[in-house]
């Protein structure tokens, strides 16, 4: 993150010094061409020059009318000017935030990978990689096996970090492999079966997720966007529930 917004501030420094020199060097604003019409190299329409004069193609300082005609022409200019250099800016913050992106997944891939996840497998995206686990409740690399916590705070805590990484490796449901929905069903059916007063999964989830509540392999993407979404749903309802003190959640 220090490096990206070094870059950014280094490619803003540079636009902005560029936009001094074009009006800090007065003294040379006679050799840059502007009162030259023989100079064919820069469009007088979209050059500002520092000689105001310049503008409109008078060699003095005009008056009157002519003189509310060159600070208009000035103003459109720097408007005009102003607003390229912010698209600029748009355009090099976007491509940050993908370089931002990709860093991230790659990030993630690498430590995925060290913790047993199959080098050779993995994607650019990070959505498919191998992974071999002796752990009958782990599918893929960096969850855990919730099933070992005891208390229900302690399993809705651990189902939450699981469902951060299942997030962060299929794009928040977009990319799906056999790994992820594997562990998705798993982890819905644990969290239907811990018990919490008031709060039920089934409820809150459609008949389409039959097969994630009792833990079966979700084969399609849809399937699985919905697994996805519904069991944060539940997720959160639970977890909520646990919060309030033990007086309120006994009243149901």
């Amino acid at each position: 993150m220090k490096w990206i917004n070094d870059k950014i501030f280094a490619c803003f420094g540079v636009l902005v010094l560029c936009f001094v020199v074009c009006f800090a060097m007065p003294a040379v604003a006679a050799d840059n061409g502007c009162d030259d019409e023989d100079n064919d190299m820069i469009a007088a329409e979209l050059a500002l020059c520092s000689t105001h004069a310049y503008n409109i193609g008078a060699q003095t300082n005009p008056t009157g009318a002519d003189r509310d005609l060159m600070r208009d022409v000035i103003a459109m200019k720097t408007t005009l000017i102003t607003q390229q250099m912010y698209k600029q800016y748009e355009e090099m913050e976007s491509l940050l935030r993908r370089l931002k992106t990709q860093l991230e997944k790659a990030v993630l891939t690498t430590g995925l990978q060290a913790k047993g996840a199959d080098a050779g497998g993995a994607s650019s995206g990070g959505g498919s990689v191998s992974f071999r686990s002796e752990d009958r409740n782990i599918f893929m690399a960096g969850v855990k096996n919730c099933n070992n916590e005891l208390l229900p705070t302690d399993v809705m805590t651990c189902l939450n970090s699981n469902m951060n990484t299942i997030s962060n490796m299929s794009g928040n449901g977009s990319e799906v492999n056999a790994e992820l929905a594997k562990q998705l069903a798993n982890d819905f059916s644990l969290l239907n079966l811990t018990s919490v007063s008031g709060v039920s999964c089934t409820t809150i989830s459609n008949t389409n997720n039959k097969d994630c509540l009792k833990g079966k392999e979700i084969r399609k993407k849809k399937d699985f966007q919905e697994c996805f979404d519904n069991m944060r749903a539940c997720l959160r309802s639970k977890s909520y529930e646990l919060s309030k003190p033990v007086s309120q959640q006994n009243r149901k």
